[in-house]
């Protein structure tokens, strides 16, 4: 029995043993560390930027990125920039430390000593299951103001500040009901947008108001980098009830740095009005239905509503009324139309036109057919027309043509001629019938009363 229980101490204590040894070499639990530090260190002029330049260390290293998050300071804009952060690899006590680095951004707007608080980054190093928190070291900002600045509600520094106001609907009347927008957009040179303050649009009186999201952009060109930066603030306002409502001016503040003085842009106010809508019940409802709660329906109706009603039946009631005569009409109109198209196909114009068509291609054939058509329609050389009563010796080209369609007649050979000379000539001759016939024309009998 005794030397059972020896047996069991020594085994006891050889386990001990085996356990001490591997402990003694297995790796120590990573370690974490947290630093940070302003850039610049010293005091700054507000309105321009600060970073809060962040180190997270470890023994080991890190199995995912840091979760970096974002803070608030008051009367500053703090951001945390899009960049790749920095790694990092140092000796410290004779211990080799890793890990990475990101800057905050950080602009004071007033001229104060600012309490930057800790904040809590959460970390993921290598060798355990469970994250870590680190907690940032609580950091002091000095921010001064320079002479003439101490009375700004906002200090915004920057060499040049434009600001326009947009006003949607631009019209001054409206309805009960309706919203009306104001946008302001600023535009400051060489600045980031996310430094531009925002623009104080406040209640209105009578007016429900609802602030829509703030946009930002930077307008950056190739070669040159930041060129200017945009802020847009947008409100829109609801007037629930009739009245007499103004958008009070906006007053935005900026100090010049070229000039190192305060300067002011001013944007009017706008006035307008609002009303309510002008309905009335179609039919009024009796009151025995509103006493008895029975199941009822109200019609209203604006009166441009029953105005074009009203044209719409009117119109309506003409049509059938009249349907007879305007079908009558139409059926005139469409004779007229036949006659006077009947009437321009058979004009000496066409056949003119037909004339020099044929003529013109040379065919001698059915030029002389065109050429007797256009006589006759014309009305000026016989009815039927004779080629004795072309004028030949008013021109010599006339005359050829005569003669070539004589020839041709006796002989069925065509003479040679050119068709452009022969159709000037004929036009001549057209034009000084036309004006023997309105000379002969008789003046129209005098109207008697």
């Amino acid at each position: 029995m005794t030397a059972v229980f020896l047996r069991l101490l020594l085994v006891i204590a050889w386990l001990g043993a085996a356990c001490a040894s591997a402990s003694a070499f297995a790796d120590p639990a990573p370690r974490t560390m947290v630093r940070a530090h302003l850039e610049p260190a010293g005091p700054v002029v507000a309105g321009s930027e600060v970073k809060l330049v962040v180190d997270l260390l470890t023994t080991a290293w890190f199995t995912e990125a840091p979760d970096w998050p974002l803070f608030t300071v008051a009367d500053a804009i703090v951001s945390l920039p899009d960049e790749q952060a920095d790694n990092l690899s140092e000796d410290i006590d004779g211990v080799r430390w890793f890990g990475v680095s990101r800057a905050y951004r950080i602009a004071p707007q007033a001229g104060k000593t600012y309490d930057i608080p800790p904040f809590a980054i959460t970390v993921h190093p290598g060798g355990i299951d469970t994250p870590v928190q680190v907690m940032t070291p609580a950091l002091k900002l000095v921010a001064t103001l320079p002479p003439g600045a101490q009375d700004m509600a906002v200090f915004f520094p920057t060499t040049r500040l434009t600001a326009t106001q947009k006003i949607e609907p631009s019209t001054q009347q409206l309805r009960v009901g309706d919203s009306i927008t104001r946008t302001i957009t600023q535009s400051a040179a060489g600045t980031e947008s996310m430094l531009i303050p925002p623009v104080s649009l406040g209640e209105v009186a009578g007016l429900k108001r609802y602030a829509k999201p703030s946009t930002t952009r930077n307008i950056v060109q190739d070669r040159v980098g930041l060129v200017a930066g945009e802020r847009t603030d947008s409100v829109t306002y609801i007037a629930d009830h009739n009245g007499r409502f103004k958008l009070p001016p906006v007053t935005i503040e900026w100090w010049n740095t070229k000039t190192q003085k305060k300067e002011t842009i001013e944007l009017p106010g706008v006035t307008f009005s609002a009303s309510t809508a002008h309905e009335k019940p179609l039919f009024e409802i009796p009151a025995d239905v509103m006493n008895q709660g029975l199941a009822h329906r109200i019609i209203v109706i604006h009166s441009g509503q029953l105005i074009a009603f009203c044209a719409i039946v009117l119109g309506l009631f003409v049509a059938v009324w009249a349907r007879g005569r305007i079908a009558m009409f139409l059926q005139r109109a469409k004779h007229r139309v036949s006659d006077a198209r009947k009437r321009w196909l058979e004009s000496d114009t066409v056949a003119w036109r037909k004339l020099c068509a044929v003529a013109r291609q040379g065919e001698w054939r059915r030029t002389i057919p065109a050429l007797y058509r256009w006589m006759d329609r014309s009305g000026d050389f016989g009815h039927p027309a004779r080629l004795e009563n072309l004028p030949r010796a008013d021109d010599p080209k006339v005359a050829e043509l005569a003669d070539a369609v004589t020839v041709h007649f006796a002989n069925g050979v065509a003479r040679e001629f050119r068709w452009t000379d022969t159709e000037s000539a004929l036009r001549r001759v057209w034009k000084m019938k036309k004006l023997q016939q309105q000379e002969r024309a008789p003046l129209p009998p005098l109207n008697e009363y």
